[in-house]
């Protein structure tokens, strides 16, 4: 904590407290300090500051839903209540 304290001091990471946590975030001025004492070269960049890849362009599922006719259900079985058992059983509406 102490190399962190020394570090915001010369404005190359900012700290922030919330809820017993230390975070701390580099600085623009922070990643050229690293840069330089730790020789990385300038192609080198945080994670967080790489670009993320775009998704590539899916099939639009709407379009295809129900190409083929009669789209398939949403559940397994046809009708309402199918997957309760024909004899009934205890409490409303049982067989006994």
């Amino acid at each position: 904590l102490n190399l962190m304290k020394s570090l915001q001091s010369k404005g190359y990471i900012r700290i922030t407290f919330s809820w017993q946590h230390h975070y701390c975030y580099l600085t623009p001025e922070g990643i050229e300090y690293l840069r330089g004492y730790l020789a990385l070269p300038a192609e080198i960049v945080p994670a967080t500051h790489k670009k993320a890849p775009s998704r590539p362009e899916g099939r639009d599922r709407e379009d295809e839903k129900f190409a083929g006719g009669e789209g398939k259900p949403a559940f397994r079985g046809g009708g309402d209540r199918e997957y309760r058992s024909r004899e009934g059983g205890f409490g409303r509406g049982g067989g006994m």
